[in-house]
């Protein structure tokens, strides 16, 4: 029996080496981990966007009221009004800056924009350089309206870098010595300033290229450290995990092989009755059965996480099942001084499943409400139909469990205190892998002082079960495989 109690820890050992195989396969990819860089760098252009648009509106404000103010100058002094051309370029201007501003505040903002918003400053800038030039304002004439063209296409270059892409800054750079160049070729703007410019454009550009090359650099480099010591530090949980199992069997197992020595010794050197005979084979057996138990739960535990648990349905009258887990879970209650009590009509309607796995939830469920209940309470298996299911819950009246302890309840090996001897804490982990393998799901109510609830739903045997089992089989056969039952 040790040795063959040895075999399954060596199976145990490979079953978890394999988990920790699939796990750590499971992590993010390069091609997902640079699709979040993206991702982020994208929400930062955003937010660089936005900045970008109150600078432009600043702008269009700072022109809209130079213009509107020489408007109303015009009228108490001889200074010149500006012409219909400039003040149509300050209301065009200041509509776009307005509008792009308005959307960029309501978090609208998509990709594309990266280069649409490049392409309507640069026209924006030529368009009103062109409409200034009507009518002869004398305001327009070089150097004064040539400088400051120049000035903003400078500008219109380097705020590639905003937006966090090589391809923008190229862009930029490119509409800005396009505009030049346009300016140039129509007259606007005299030749050797457009040259200067072209210039000062492109160093500009080439500026921006080095500080966006650089943010990308120290982007990747700093998630990829994060990346890379989260990953360690899931690889280093997942080692301790699985030498924390493997301590847990040890120990776990080290007690029923020690009393089967011992009994076998006691046996072997003594020449007693056949009552002591006796007495002591019941012995070996119990901790064979102990052993066993705990090596067919670990084994469960890691074929529902590898998602071959195999579920035989068919039609199971609810009384025969509540009867048969009463029958088998009452003496172990009775031995501890509790009541089990069934708590469920005699006509509730046949549901569709497995009943071997779901003996083995009550038998996990009600094992753990054994575990925890004071000598004297109560433990109450109850079904009730709601819902077109039949509600399944087990019901004690223990300690209770703090709130903050319930979303790890169904975690493997978790235990509400470290090294409880009571158990490893698979029981639930197991209940919940084999309730989620009919299509449910299992929940928990409980009350620090008043008792625990453990409810759960099973699908009434005249449903369609198409559904069910196609869901099932693509939950927990990935593979098209198919596992004997434990």
């Amino acid at each position: 029996m040790a040795d063959s109690m040895l075999d399954s820890r060596a199976i145990l050992a490979s079953e978890i080496a394999d988990s920790i195989r699939q796990e750590l396969r499971a992590k993010q990819s390069g091609a997902q981990l640079s699709a979040t860089i993206e991702k982020s760098l994208l929400e930062e252009a955003r937010r660089a966007e936005l900045n970008l648009a109150y600078l432009r509106g600043a702008a269009a404000a700072a022109f809209s009221i130079f213009v509107l103010g020489r408007l109303f100058l015009s009228k108490i002094s001889p200074i010149p009004p500006p012409t219909i051309g400039s003040l149509a370029a300050a209301l065009g201007w200041m509509t776009f800056a307005a509008a792009a501003l308005a959307l960029l505040r309501r978090d609208w903002y998509k990709s594309w924009l990266r280069r649409g918003f490049p392409i309507a400053d640069a026209a924006l800038l030529v368009v009103g350089l062109g409409l200034s030039k009507l009518g002869g304002d004398p305001l327009t004439r070089p150097p004064g309206l040539a400088t400051t063209f120049a000035a903003l296409c400078v500008v219109l270059a380097f705020t590639g870098a905003f937006r966090l892409t090589r391809s923008a800054v190229k862009l930029t750079t490119g509409l800005g010595v396009g505009a030049l160049v346009l300016t140039a070729a129509l007259g606007w703007i005299p030749w050797l300033a457009a040259g200067g410019s072209l210039v000062a454009v492109a160093l500009s550009g080439a500026l921006a290229l080095s500080v966006t090359d650089m943010i990308r650099r120290v982007v990747l480099n700093e998630v990829g450290r994060a990346t890379l010591g989260q990953l360690y530090g899931d690889a280093q949980r997942v080692i301790d995990a699985r030498e924390e199992i493997l301590r847990i069997v040890a120990h776990d197992l080290r007690n029923p092989l020690n009393t089967i020595s011992m009994a076998t010794s006691l046996l072997m050197d003594s020449d007693g009755s056949k009552e002591t005979r006796t007495s002591q084979l019941r012995i070996i057996k119990r901790a064979g059965e102990r052993a066993n138990r705990l090596i067919q739960d670990l084994l469960s535990v890691t074929t529902i996480e590898a998602g071959r648990l195999s579920i035989a349905s068919r039609k199971v009258a609810v009384a025969d099942l509540f009867t048969e887990a009463w029958e088998m879970l009452e003496p172990i209650a009775r031995e501890k001084s509790l009541t089990l009590i069934i708590n469920a009509a005699d006509d509730l309607p046949a549901v569709r499943a497995d009943p071997a796995r779901l003996l083995q939830v009550f038998s996990n469920l009600v094992g753990n409400a054994i575990k925890f209940t004071p000598s004297g309470g109560m433990i109450t298996l109850s079904a009730a139909r709601s819902d077109g299911r039949i509600q399944c819950s087990v019901r004690d009246t223990g300690p209770g469990i703090p709130a903050a302890q319930i979303p790890r309840l169904f975690g493997k090996f978790w235990q509400a205190q470290r090294g409880d001897g009571r158990g490893v804490g698979l029981g639930l982990a197991i209940a919940r892998g084999i309730v989620e393998a009919h299509g449910g799901t299992i929940t928990v109510d409980s009350v620090v002082g008043h008792g625990s609830t453990f409810s759960f739903a099973l699908p009434l045997w005249g449903e369609d079960a198409t559904m069910l089992q196609s869901r099932h089989h693509a939950r927990y056969n990935p593979e098209e495989s198919i596992a004997p039952v434990l």
